[in-house]
């Protein structure tokens, strides 16, 4: 990522989306002809790098050939979309196991990615002036420095990193809490997960259907109390009346729904309330989110072992605490980019 993001930048979106595609679709069509575990793995390998393109070029491009409610709005949808497919591939793979072999599924997988670089290729449109940058190593590193100096960017990547560890720790570590502790069936825990998807997927529903500027001061606010009642519940549920799974994923289910209504307007403001190239913006921003998700996984995974459920669940609330004050310094800093922005206009 961090080398798409600022190549992105300077030779523009389109060609390196396109790129991801091919890629993407040559390796999983590559996955057909595999006869060792290696040759797989290395497939797999280069699919998973492909995806990168998708987090690091793909969402600013939907930010920047849309204005700001619109690309909301639209990367709301495709929040819901990407949620959806981790439940149903492994679903619908599953069942055509049983009649297919499973070099097929990656046919059909290069055939839909085929089908995306065709798209791509025929309607895709860029969006930024090629060229206008020299790319050198020199000018990569002056954007990394100029993007983790600003203000806007810190506050706006916290918020978004810390808003994530609630539900990724959950993610990460329920099968171990829920399966191996708690005596749970895989397809049980299965339908335990549903709520906490489900959540983010009606939030961005609604966004995306109801919400007419989701944007508003007052609209994000209001979104906080959501998480901060469903972090409780993980704490006062779980010392009240003490339950295998219900608090918890009730609690998780609940904080997830919140800041579901306010993500996509997270990123919209991480991205753009600044001058900072794009593509280094998003490359930096997903690097912070990789980055905190992992280690915070593993906070999480070491505070479950050692201390249990409860200290478990603290990782979340304490995180969620934190956003709080990490969105109010983002949305000043916002507010101040945008009364900059209005006087010289003037």
């Amino acid at each position: 990522q961090w080398l798409l993001g600022p190549l992105s930048d300077r030779i523009g979106r389109r060609p390196v989306l396109i790129t991801g595609a091919l890629i993407f679709t040559l390796a999983c069509a590559a996955t057909m002809f595999t006869t060792s575990m290696t040759q797989f793995l290395i497939a797999r390998a280069i699919q998973g790098t492909s995806i990168c393109f998708i987090a690091t070029v793909g969402y600013v491009t939907v930010q920047e050939a849309f204005g700001q409610t619109k690309g909301i709005k639209l990367m709301a949808i495709i929040t819901s979309i990407v949620l959806i497919a981790p439940i149903i591939g492994p679903l619908s793979g599953a069942a055509l196991m049983h009649f297919v072999h499973w070099k097929v599924l990656f046919a059909i997988i290069a055939v839909m990615g085929f089908i995306s670089f065709v798209g791509l290729l025929l309607a895709m449109p860029e969006t930024v002036k090629r060229g206008a940058v020299p790319f050198s190593a020199k000018s990569v590193l002056r954007d990394f420095r100029n993007v983790f100096c600003n203000r806007l960017f810190l506050f706006g990547a916290a918020t978004i990193s810390l808003s994530y560890i609630p539900m990724m720790s959950w993610v990460a570590v329920s099968p171990v809490i829920l399966i191996d502790a708690g005596g749970l069936t895989t397809s049980q825990f299965a339908w335990t997960q549903v709520p906490v998807f489900g959540a983010v997927i009606v939030a961005n529903a609604i966004v995306a259907r109801f919400v007419k500027d989701p944007t508003e001061p007052r609209f994000i606010w209001r979104a906080v109390p959501i998480q901060l009642v469903g972090l409780a519940l993980l704490i006062i549920g779980n010392l009240l009346s003490p339950h295998v799974w219900l608090w918890s994923v009730l609690g998780t289910s609940l904080y997830a729904f919140g800041i579901g209504l306010i993500f996509p307007t997270l990123f919209r403001f991480t991205l753009f309330s600044n001058n900072l190239p794009k593509g280094t913006v998003s490359a930096s921003l997903n690097m912070v989110i990789l980055m905190v998700m992992s280690v915070s996984v593993e906070i999480g995974r070491w505070l479950w072992f050692n201390g249990g459920r409860l200290p478990f669940h603290l990782l979340a609330v304490v995180a969620g605490v934190i956003v709080v004050f990490t969105l109010a310094g983002l949305l000043n800093r916002v507010r101040q980019h945008q009364a900059a922005e209005l006087a010289e206009e003037r």
